[in-house]
C-alpha cells in the first residue's frame, strides 16, 4: 500500500470512529410505558391469600372453561382466585355479577371484581367490540377481572392472564360495574 492510500484509509477510519462515538447507544426499546408499582398497604388474611393466588395465575394461558394456572378464562380466574381465599363464587360472569355487593367506580379497592361487556357475542356474529359496534344489550356482562388498585386490574383474555389499565379507552367504554365479595370489611 502506498503512503497516500494509507493516510486516506486512516483518516476515513478515524472519522468513522469519531462519528460513532458521538452517536451514543441507541435508546432502549420498550414494549409499553411501565406502570408505577402498587402502594404497599396492610392486607387482611384473605387479601394476602388473594395476592398469593394472583402470583400463581399471572401469565397463565387462556383456555375457555379453564380454572387452573395451566389454562383459565376470565370467570374461571375470578372463581379460582376467590376459592383460594375461602370464598365460593358462581362459575359464569353473569352469575358472578349477580353475587356480591355492588361497588361504585370511585370506591374500588384491591380484590373487587370489575365487569365489562367487551367480549359479548351478538347473535353469533362475533365479539362485540366496545366503542366500535353497538351492542344488542349494552348492560350485558361477559368479561371480568380483579381490581388491583392504582387503576389496574388483572384479567384472562384470549392473550392470556395479564394486568391492564382500567382507564384504557376500551375498558372505559365497556365498563358495566363492580362487585365486592369479601364479607364485612375483609
Amino acid at each position: 500500500m502506498d503512503a497516500t492510500y494509507r493516510r486516506l484509509l486512516g483518516a476515513a477510519l478515524g472519522a468513522a470512529l469519531l462519528l460513532a462515538g458521538c452517536a451514543g447507544a441507541p435508546p432502549p426499546r420498550t414494549a409499553s410505558e411501565p406502570m408505577a408499582p402498587l402502594p404497599q398497604v396492610s392486607r387482611s388474611p384473605r387479601e394476602v391469600a388473594l395476592e398469593r393466588a394472583l402470583g400463581e395465575f399471572s401469565g397463565a394461558p387462556y383456555r375457555s372453561g379453564g380454572t387452573t394456572p395451566e389454562g383459565v378464562d376470565c370467570s374461571g380466574l375470578i372463581q379460582a382466585l376467590y376459592q383460594r381465599t375461602g370464598v365460593r363464587l358462581p362459575r359464569t360472569v353473569a352469575d358472578q355479577y349477580e353475587a356480591g355487593t355492588p361497588v361504585g367506580r370511585g370506591e374500588l379497592r384491591f380484590g373487587d371484581v370489575v365487569f365489562f361487556n367487551r367480549y359479548c357475542q351478538i347473535r353469533g356474529r362475533g365479539p362485540y367490540l366496545a366503542g366500535i359496534l353497538a351492542s344488542v344489550d349494552e348492560e350485558e356482562v361477559c368479561h371480568n377481572g380483579i381490581y388491583l388498585g392504582g387503576g389496574r386490574f388483572m384479567h384472562a383474555s384470549p392473550r392470556g392472564v395479564f394486568i391492564t389499565r382500567l382507564d384504557a379507552e376500551v375498558w372505559r367504554a365497556s365498563y358495566r360495574g363492580a362487585r365486592r365479595y369479601f364479607p364485612g370489611g375483609d
